[in-house]
């Protein structure tokens, strides 16, 4: 009855809201030779691109889903995570250009046999009034004005988000769903796919400056066989072709894994590790970065004081996979200098200001100082990484606790190290499922979640927490809400989920857009965690 209870509350809360690389200078780089829960809780911060919910016309179906899950009406939530895999292996693959590859296309239509989504095609500007209001890496004109851009996915805009061809960044739930479903079911040719994925990403696309084509401006174009916007109908969108990561490198143990072309020659995480280094941090002496790094290693970023706190999470934890991986002596030296220089220069401004501030406008041209979350975001992963490197890296990591404390003072400090830890898995500098005292038993308050992201999170935070704590109570409503985004995201019409919640898909100028599937993989894996559990 108490099960049956929250999911009414739920219910009733809920309704109603709701051939560059061919040929030509590139050939060479781009294709190698082979080788061989309190209130119902605002469950988490909103990501980008959710707005309120437009009423659903089939709010009935939801009621009667949510009520069903109570009732005792069951979905086979393995086989619709498997059914999606299945489908992703058959049609997700790259079938486009003169070069077929393994990599997974991050947009898909929704039709019997899934293609790819169209090529983004911005507005071609007239010329800029006010040309010098606008710098690198845009050319001087609005560069959001994409005239197919699907309605909903980021407000940020589509130059921060790759929706056409292949971003193993931004797409990482799904290889990371795929090769744990092969945990799960048994079944070697997901884990198979993910990973062959994964190694010819690492392998082919590292660029001229040594860095990949992914994260947040960045990706992988399948018809012209290079980066995103280096060829096609909407090359003039960008001046300089910007690499752009923050807080984690997706599959860094696996890179760490992946052998050099040729003996003698740095490998992969090696050349990746001195390229963010290298195209980055303009100042090396005094630890100045830009957020943005320049692909074909042609613009300068001399004089950018834009190196945000969170980005350099990521470069950190990359420089210190590399410096713990590599057998290279001279990489190994390279990479401890690097991490001495940097960690000095932040601590100093962490000591000055009791934060990092967001950028070195403070430090350089007297800008006013502020905190911003990203300091707290760095002295997380800092925190994390000292435990990380505590064995073979000891100074480095005082460096790193030291630099932490002064972020986040030492009791929180000493709460991440702890978990770190006690923990397998990196994760600390994100928010994660792992409580240090037990959360209440509510349903979150998905009511105006159009993307299928936000309720996957709630719903392996429950199951975590099942795992955890053991109480059945999360399990029960971990199904109640995977029940609910079943409705909501999955049909009959395709095994792969809705994109988007509120109801025909349209362009942001008004226009149709195709049934699409985008970054639901995450909801896929969710079901299979839910499935798992339940045994």
């Amino acid at each position: 009855m108490r099960a049956l209870g929250i999911c009414l509350v739920f219910l009733l809360g809920s309704v109603g809201k709701l051939a560059l690389a061919s040929s030509g200078p590139f050939s060479v780089w781009l294709h190698p030779a082979p080788s061989t829960i309190k209130p119902i809780s605002p469950a988490s911060p909103s990501l980008p691109g959710e707005k309120t919910a437009r009423s659903r016309a089939d709010g009935g179906l939801f009621r009667q889903s949510l009520a069903g899950s109570a009732f005792g009406e069951t979905i086979d939530f393995l086989k619709v995570a498997t059914d999606f895999a299945d489908c992703m292996l058959e049609f997700g693959r790259d079938r486009y250009g003169p070069v077929h590859t393994p990599l997974f296309a991050v947009l898909l239509t929704r039709e019997a046999r899934p293609r790819m989504g169209p090529q983004p095609l911005f507005k071609r500007p007239s010329p800029y009034k006010n040309s010098g209001k606008v710098k690198t890496p845009f050319r001087l004109y609005d560069y959001n004005c994409c005239l197919n851009y699907p309605d909903g996915l980021c407000s940020a805009g589509p130059h921060k988000l790759t929706f056409f061809g292949c971003d193993v960044y931004e797409d990482r739930d799904l290889y990371t769903m795929l090769i744990d479903l092969t945990r799960i079911t048994g079944k070697p040719q997901y884990k198979r796919e993910s990973e062959a994925a994964l190694r010819w990403w690492f392998s082919r696309t590292l660029g001229p400056a040594d860095l990949y084509p992914w994260g947040e401006h960045l990706g992988w174009d399948f018809e012209n066989e290079c980066p995103t916007y280096f060829e096609g109908p909407s090359k003039h969108l960008y001046a300089a072709c910007y690499h752009e990561i923050k807080d984690q490198v997706p599959f860094l143990d696996f890179l760490a894994k992946m052998p050099s072309e040729k003996k003698g020659q740095r490998t992969p995480l090696e050349r990746y590790a001195l390229g963010v280094w290298n195209a980055h941090y303009w100042d090396k002496q005094r630890g100045i970065y830009c957020r943005h790094g320049d692909y074909t290693g042609k613009d300068d970023r001399r004089d950018s004081l834009l190196g945000f706190p969170a980005h350099q999470g990521a470069h950190l934890r990359l420089w210190i996979k590399t410096c713990l991986s590599s057998k290279d002596p001279t990489v190994h030296k390279e990479m401890k200098d690097i991490l001495n220089a940097v960690l000095d220069v932040q601590i100093k401004r962490a000591q000055k200001y009791g934060y990092i501030p967001f950028t070195f406008e403070v430090d350089y041209k007297g800008k006013k100082a502020y905190k911003s979350a990203q300091s707290d975001r760095l002295g997380a992963h800092v925190a994390e990484l000292s435990v990380t490197c505590r064995k073979r890296l000891p100074s480095i990591s005082s460096k790193l606790k030291n630099l932490a404390e002064l972020l986040l003072g030492r009791d929180r400090t000493s709460e991440i190290v702890r978990k770190a830890e006690s923990s397998s898995v990196a994760g600390a500098a994100t928010p994660d499922s792992h409580s240090e005292t037990k959360p209440p038993v509510t349903v979150a308050d998905l009511s105006s979640a159009q993307l299928p992201e936000k309720h996957a999170q709630e719903i392996i935070r429950r199951v975590d927490w099942f795992k955890q704590y053991g109480d059945v109570g999360y399990l029960a409503v971990a199904r109640q809400q995977a029940h609910a985004a079943y409705v909501l995201f999955c049909d009959d019409r395709s095994p792969l989920p809705k994109a988007n919640a509120a109801g025909a898909p349209t362009t942001t100028e008004g226009k149709p857009f195709p049934d699409y599937y985008f970054k639901g993989a995450k909801l896929m894996h969710a079901f299979a965690l839910v499935a798992e559990a339940g045994k």
